[in-house]
């Protein structure tokens, strides 16, 4: 059994959760059969997925540290972003409601309501455009391992 990786040297470590790591690839079975038989290894740094005894089972299939982390960014991002649509949705609706309302019109809480959807706006656009960044990103490192092309 080898302890360092035949693709990039890094020293390999047990694939946790193989079914969410390779999920969306043609090795999830592997990582099903994993959970009832023997773990499989995984390099973090170039995703190659190797069997207990050492054998490549797939160069570049796994999730890479760099992945897994800039995917939790992207996915937090991704809740902020909703999080301040909520709040603008709601600054309008509530704007709307009060002018069109069968009760007293009072103009002041109109202009408060679309005040804070208005503003909430502004959070929204920030988060929007980071989680669309790091999707960019990980679209890349996705490619560039799945090509085996250096990332760093």
């Amino acid at each position: 059994m080898t302890d360092n990786c035949r693709q990039c040297g890094h020293p390999l470590e047990i694939l946790r959760r193989p079914l969410r790591r390779l999920r969306w690839t043609r090795y999830w079975w592997r990582g099903l059969a994993s959970l009832v038989s023997q773990p499989l290894r995984v390099c973090t740094k170039c995703g190659s997925i190797y069997t207990h005894l050492g054998a490549l089972v797939a160069a570049g299939a796994a999730e890479t540290n760099a992945e897994m982390r800039i995917r939790g960014f992207k996915d937090d991002m991704i809740h902020l972003r909703d999080g301040f649509a909520t709040v603008v949705l709601a600054g309008e609706v509530g704007a709307v409601w009060t002018l069109m309302s069968a009760g007293s019109y009072d103009p002041r809480l109109t202009v408060l309501m679309g005040a804070i959807g208005g503003l909430a706006l502004v959070p929204f656009i920030y988060f929007a455009r980071k989680a669309s960044r790091a999707k960019r990103e990980l679209k890349g490192l996705k490619a560039a391992r799945i090509t085996g092309m250096k990332t760093e």
